[in-house]
């Protein structure tokens, strides 16, 4: 979510002559705001059950109060009163997917959030699958739904070649290996990609892991196989600038993620030439560029035999893919922004999108 309000922001043309105020619920934590933005900030809490009172009350009400002129709640949920023409990004039906066995989390989700998607001004999402997905449970919303990929991030481009960063050579060492990306969420699928990763039977070969907070290492280890726990290295937090090295010195990345709004790892890492392994289903189908291995979800034999190939490959071509690195470049920030410019401008225009 940081990374898309920033990418945002940052290539919204100063020449749109906007004007930002940014909201958030927790005065106790620095707020960074997008670099180049001079926008005020706007950190408050308010009494009662903490972010549903103040995302339901406090929110709309400051931002009509501070005389906003569009309120755009970019995480999925909004507010049920809008005294404002309000802008909700939702990224994927993920939280409906989910049982909630508490009956007030129920009714917020299930009731008190959609009739705010049917008050609201304009849905923006990020892949023509969650579109199909948010259809499927409310067609009602089609009239007033955009479909605005991500884009590739500037630091991606122009180079033609990435290396890593010092910190991250000391952590990783020098000897080859695949990059999955994920974390510890079961859908991202890590015990796949390291059943996989087992197959490979490389003394010298890692399997470099990204995506873990700190306090889910040990636990993650000591769930692995012991004949893998010294292949595998689980990374701190990486900052965003070293990530392109990250991606560009990998065999490839493993990404057998079951469901995603977008992916932005599988973009990312065809942004600087690396093929990237990724299940065919969900939003992942908007992504086969052509360093995409598009794989069976379930069929461990074809996951290793890709990766022995590519790791082979490897071995005697390292330059990066680039018929991949061009082909990620339609995926554009830029563009990205301009359309959400036109959104704004269109709720504030009476008439011009449908209530």
């Amino acid at each position: 979510m940081g990374k898309y309000v920033t990418e945002l922001i940052a290539h919204i043309s100063p020449a749109e002559n906007l004007s930002w105020r940014y909201f958030a619920d927790r005065p106790d934590i620095v707020f960074h705001k997008p670099k180049g933005s001079d926008g005020e900030i706007e950190l408050f809490e308010i009494k009662g059950y903490r972010f549903h009172t103040w995302e339901q009350v406090g929110l709309p009400w400051r931002a009509w109060r501070t005389g906003t002129q569009v309120l755009h709640c970019t995480a999925t949920t909004l507010p049920y009163w809008q005294p404002i023409p309000t802008i909700v990004t939702l990224h994927d039906t993920l939280p409906w997917k989910r049982t909630i066995s508490d009956p007030y989390e129920s009714w917020y989700r299930n009731k008190l959030v959609p009739s705010a998607y049917k008050r609201c001004a304009a849905v923006i999402t990020i892949s023509e699958s969650s579109r199909q997905d948010i259809l499927s449970l409310w067609p009602w919303l089609e009239h007033k739904l955009y479909v605005i990929p991500h884009g590739v991030s500037d630091i991606y481009q122009g180079a033609k070649k990435f290396s890593l960063s010092a910190e991250l050579k000391r952590v990783v060492g020098s000897s080859p290996y695949f990059l999955y990306i994920g974390g510890a969420i079961e859908r991202k699928r890590f015990a796949w990609a390291t059943e996989v990763f087992a197959q490979l039977e490389t003394g010298s070969l890692k399997l470099v892991v990204c995506g873990f907070s700190e306090q889910e290492h040990e636990k993650a280890q000591n769930a692995l196989k012991p004949e893998l726990r010294s292949r595998v290295c689980f990374l701190p937090y990486v900052n965003e600038i070293d990530m392109p090295g990250l991606y560009q010195q990998a065999v490839a990345v493993l990404y057998p993620t079951l469901y995603e709004g977008f992916g932005l790892p599988a973009l990312e890492a065809q942004a600087v030439g690396t093929p990237v392994l990724l299940s065919d289903l969900s939003s992942l189908r908007e992504l086969k560029g052509p360093g995409a291995e598009v794989l069976p979800v379930d069929e461990l034999d074809a996951w290793v035999q890709t990766c022995r190939r590519l790791l082979a490959r490897r071995a005697i071509a390292l330059d990066p893919n680039q018929a991949a690195r061009s082909w990620a470049q339609q995926f554009s920030w830029s563009a990205s922004a301009n359309r959400h410019i036109e959104i704004y401008r269109d709720a504030v225009t009476p008439g011009k999108i449908p209530r």
